[in-house]
């Protein structure tokens, strides 16, 4: 039996709508036979109420029996709660806004795929998001020093230049650096120690924030223009208010 914040939490689908788990079960399994230690998955499959597609979702969380009984001596009458890692065995590709350019949102997909099997990968690929904006927005890769021989461009300075640029607000240029510091740890640290300290859920939280980047860039100003062709368009049908 697994714990009620698992069972009873509520889950979104990439559309954005709630899912309804549609079964559940779990399994505890022992570190050896000379400890209690032991861990438990909980794996949970859960249908889209609007657009029926599947998730499967898996929970994990450890535990010591000699603690467990301690707690039930203690606390006769209350429930057990256990912090677990959640991590996504399975989903339906994110819907990104089709404002958003091909190169960039096949990038964001390839990063969502590899969210389960490879969070590293997943946080490299949320790096190579950036570069693709960079070069959407024109930022060029390469540059010439002061002797005339041409070096390709840190992406610190090319994001600098994209910020100068755009004239971004300060709030979007920390997220966008946390997002390159974050994908260069992925990319160059210890392969075991990434491995412990970052799970599929730090990943898949690392792409939510990608996903806001993008919205702001893309969405919002396609957003904008689609208001003000929207406006432009009703006062023509007053020919005073164009005056």
């Amino acid at each position: 039996m697994y714990d009620i914040e698992v069972e009873s939490s509520r889950e979104f689908c990439n559309c954005g709508s709630v899912m309804k788990c549609e079964r559940a079960f779990s399994h505890r399994w022992y570190d050896n036979e000379e400890n209690s230690y032991y861990t438990i998955q909980v794996f949970k499959i859960l249908t889209c109420l609007t657009c029926r597609s599947v998730t499967v979702l898996l929970y994990t969380a450890g535990g010591i029996e000699e603690e467990d009984e301690q707690w039930a001596e203690a606390n006769p009458n209350e429930p057990q709660f256990r912090y677990y890692g959640r991590s996504v065995l399975y989903a339906p590709a994110r819907q990104l806004h089709g404002s958003i350019p091909r190169s960039i949102s096949e990038v964001v997909k390839q990063a969502e795929a590899v969210l389960a099997r490879s969070p590293r990968a997943s946080f490299i690929l949320c790096r190579a998001v950036l570069e693709e904006i960079c070069n959407d927005f024109k930022i060029p890769t390469e540059s010439t020093n002061n002797k005339g021989k041409s070096y390709f461009r840190k992406l610190h300075d090319r994001l600098s230049q994209l910020f100068e640029q755009e004239q971004m607000l300060e709030e979007l240029q920390t997220i966008i650096n946390g997002i390159k510091d974050l994908g260069n740890e992925g990319a160059h640290s210890d392969h075991l120690a990434f491995a412990k300290q970052m799970k599929a859920q730090d990943a898949e939280n690392l792409l939510t924030l990608v996903n806001y980047v993008l919205e702001r860039l893309y969405v919002d100003r396609y957003r904008q223009q689609e208001a003000a062709e929207t406006l432009k368009e009703l006062k023509s049908k007053i020919p005073l208010l164009e005056q």
